[in-house]
């Protein structure tokens, strides 16, 4: 009876324990993925913003204003 109890304890930690390790490296590959997302996110709106500059000087230096 008393083995058959420390046996059952014994699996249930052994499951814990695993459980635990596999959320563990998930959240360290969902929290890279994320940092590379901000990374990309943070290029796409230096191109939008950096091309809307651009076309704003493109108007202004083909005399847009003077219109």
């Amino acid at each position: 009876m008393d083995n058959d109890w420390t046996t059952k304890v014994d699996r249930r930690l052994a499951a814990i324990e695993t459980r635990n390790a596999v959320d563990e490296v998930h959240r360290q590959n969902v929290s890279d993925r994320l940092g590379a997302i901000e990374d990309t996110l943070k290029w796409l709106v230096r191109l939008v913003i950096g091309g809307l500059l651009m076309a704003g000087l493109t108007y202004a230096v083909q005399g847009g204003f003077m219109r």
